[in-house]
């Protein structure tokens, strides 16, 4: 298994919704306090998203380094 290449493509994919959070950002604050309410759930959510991409491209960064190591 490649585990350096999936290590990366986590990296892209946390980088793609870091991007996707900061258009949702520039986007202002929107008129009313429901849509107020869904933008930042929205955001919530891709923050999340970004961190389970984060998590997932250190672990198997990790697991790519001990294979290399054996």
């Amino acid at each position: 298994m490649d585990y350096t290449a999936w290590s990366m493509a986590y990296w892209e994919e946390a980088s793609r919704v870091q991007e996707r959070m900061a258009q949702v950002r520039q986007e202002g604050l929107p008129p009313s306090p429901q849509e107020e309410a869904l933008q930042r759930r929205r955001l919530s959510i891709l923050y999340e998203m970004y961190l389970d991409c984060v998590h997932t491209a250190k672990d198997l960064g990790r697991r790519a380094q001990r294979q290399e190591a054996v």
